[in-house]
């Protein structure tokens, strides 16, 4: 498989780098505090009321959990969105990529 597996999150790189530590990630995890990447994929949690809302207010302008796979011209072929625990099987992400050219 020719891929590169990228972490996106809207922490800061100290905190970032951190918690690669702490999981073991081996794979670069990005800081996106501006929250550019976040919002040009649609997956920014903007919405006012949350940060209106005490009990909601820690997801505001947080990134919803979410995957990509891009292809090598920049299209998304995969994308997966969901709720802040979720995660992804591994073999759906792998038959995803398995499609790459």
């Amino acid at each position: 498989m020719n891929a590169q597996v990228l972490g996106i999150s809207v922490d800061f790189n100290d905190a970032n780098k951190a918690w690669g530590e702490k999981l073991g990630l081996k794979y670069p995890l990005l800081s996106d505090v501006r929250r550019q990447m976040s919002k040009a994929y649609g997956v920014l949690n903007d919405d006012a009321a949350l940060a209106s809302d005490p009990a909601r207010i820690a997801g505001y302008l947080r990134s919803k959990r979410s995957w990509f796979i891009v292809d090598k011209d920049g299209k998304v072929i995969y994308a997966r969105v969901t709720d802040p625990r979720g995660l992804v099987p591994n073999d759906e992400m792998l038959e995803a990529l398995e499609k790459v050219k």
